[in-house]
């Protein structure tokens, strides 16, 4: 998951990538039934073409290509076109505070349900006019079950001394690492400058930092780390390959990650765009994902069963579930950005 760009630095990106030539398999996509998905590579774009565009897309001739990158190259595309009247994009696929960003920017296409009739079924908590969400996943704390016994139940756990020089940080999520523990201390996620000295200190207590989500398997694998924040469906996937992890959820409740979806207000297909989003939100696309990836259906009439149910349940009691503050994070995430940068740098 890709830690998604401030907003100071939104219009800078634009200026970069405006040199950038734009691909020219995406220019070819603005006419007739194309539809072109700005993405992320990897197992997300392959199952965006096994769940939604050959099964649901494909039927109604809609030919679907993917404009795969990084998040924040991604998204300097968009904003490097923004004064275009027709763009290169139809859907933008990006982290819920990206989408926040770029609609706040005037940059994304009002939603409602005449134009996505399948928004009607959207988890209320996770709704909004400008993005919608694909999928979801709570923040728990993976561990290796074979090194350790006594699982963490709560963000100050990761301070304990049993876990010191053991405990794995992602630096491309690094702010929802802050909202957890910011949770923990004062019970309110936002609350984030509450908890920069807990978090140098655990930074320094010689805890190791990954730029690569997918770096973390390996280093619970291997001894490197035995405990670290993640997604629950990180623990699932990781899991379904042979990796001895567990997750277990946070007492003081888990915040979110959204991935979402939008509609740049310059693209080319607009039809074909809204008809997208409505099939990413078809229960059989949201099993589909929820299957592969163990990521949660944002579809509250996508319900899942059998083996699949089972390996995604949330424990009983339930567990708190705190969708992040969009607005309040960007007024904050420059000076934690710096903060976090200076902390890396300085260790």
């Amino acid at each position: 998951m890709i830690e998604r760009a401030s907003r100071r630095h939104l219009l800078g990106l634009g200026a970069a990538a405006a040199s950038l030539p734009f691909m020219p398999h995406v220019a070819r996509a603005q006419t007739g039934g194309r539809v072109v998905v700005s993405t992320w590579g990897g197992d997300y774009a392959g199952l965006l073409g096994s769940n939604i565009d050959k099964p649901i897309l494909g039927p109604k001739n809609i030919e679907v290509t993917q404009d795969v990158g990084t998040e924040p190259a991604r998204i300097a595309k968009l904003i490097a076109q923004r004064r275009l009247p027709r763009g290169n994009v139809d859907i933008i696929c990006a982290q819920a505070p990206s989408c926040y960003d770029l609609n706040e920017a005037g940059l994304l296409e009002p939603l409602d349900e005449t134009k996505v009739p399948n928004m009607r079924h959207v988890v209320p908590e996770l709704r909004n006019n400008y993005a919608l969400p694909h999928i979801f996943s709570p923040q728990v704390f993976i561990y290796n079950t074979e090194r350790v016994q006594a699982p963490p139940t709560t963000f100050a756990d990761l301070m304990a001394d049993r876990f010191k020089g053991k405990v794995g940080l992602l630096d491309n999520s690094f702010t929802y690492i802050v909202m957890a523990a910011a949770l923990q201390k004062t019970g309110d996620a936002m609350n984030l400058q509450a908890v920069k000295p807990e978090l140098e200190k655990l930074v320094r207590d010689g805890n190791k930092t990954y730029t690569v989500t997918d770096a973390f398997a390996p280093a619970l694998r291997s001894g490197e780390i035995d405990v670290g924040p993640v997604w629950q469906a990180r623990v699932i996937f990781w899991q379904k390959a042979g990796v001895a992890v567990r997750g277990s959820f946070p007492q003081e409740g888990s915040v979110v990650y959204v991935s979402s979806m939008g509609v740049p207000k310059n693209a080319p297909n607009k039809a074909a765009a809204f008809a997208y989003l409505n099939a990413m939100l078809e229960p059989a696309a949201q099993r589909g994902f929820a299957d592969s990836m163990g990521y949660l259906p944002t579809n509250a009439e996508a319900t899942l069963e059998g083996e699949v149910a089972q390996r995604l349940a949330l424990p009983e009691p339930r567990p708190k579930l705190v969708a992040p503050d969009y607005a309040k994070l960007a007024a904050a995430r420059d000076d934690l950005n710096d903060w976090w940068r200076r902390l890396l740098d300085g260790r």
